[in-house]
């Protein structure tokens, strides 16, 4: 069986950032520069879409 899994749009923390907007950049003359993940707002907007296949277990088939 396959399955369509839909998970709609979230605003979430920007994990590259840790939700600061800033890093750390040692290229940058005051060692920090705006994340380029979220372009400095902390945030970000997140979805996923996938399809999952379910089957069931037959005994001595690979993983």
């Amino acid at each position: 069986m396959t399955k369509q899994v839909n998970k709609p749009p979230r605003v979430s923390i920007c994990r590259t950032c840790s939700g600061t907007g800033m890093i750390e950049s040692f290229n940058h003359p005051d060692g920090r520069m705006t994340c380029p993940q979220c372009e400095g707002s902390g945030r970000l907007v997140v979805s996923c879409q996938m399809t999952v296949d379910i089957r069931p277990y037959q005994e001595g088939e690979m993983l």
